[in-house]
């Protein structure tokens, strides 16, 4: 079972859809409304958590702002693309089952890049 902490920007139908495969997920649009994306890395640290997210901020937080990273980030990269087509390629990624602790990766259709995090206790 994996923990993720999804950015309100998350599909809900992808948060359902792990959650019924099992993982546990905390959906912002949820439970954390209206943080901020560097307040969200608060609660994935402190539970553990990996970051799913469309929003390329937590690049620049983690990487030149120097914020504190989650135990991951998983910036997905599928532009504008309907729901038709984004839902497939998120549950694609999933059943992938990439190690994502400890790394920042960045997904698109049919592949994913990896850069590791400094340690999130610096």
């Amino acid at each position: 079972m994996s923990r993720y902490l999804a950015n309100e920007n998350f599909p809900a139908q992808t948060v359902l859809w792990l959650r019924e495969r099992g993982d546990d997920v905390v959906h912002a649009a949820e439970t954390l409304a209206g943080s901020s994306d560097l307040a969200l890395l608060e609660p994935a640290r402190a539970q553990d958590r990996i970051v799913l997210t469309f929003d390329r901020d937590y690049g620049e937080l983690v990487f030149h702002q120097g914020a504190r990273p989650a135990p991951g980030i998983v910036l997905f990269r599928l532009r504008q693309s309907p729901p038709t087509v984004v839902l497939p390629c998120l549950e694609s990624f999933f059943a992938a089952a990439p190690d994502l602790d400890g790394f920042f990766t960045v997904a698109a259709p049919g592949q994913f890049r990896q850069t590791p995090l400094r340690s999130s206790g610096a």
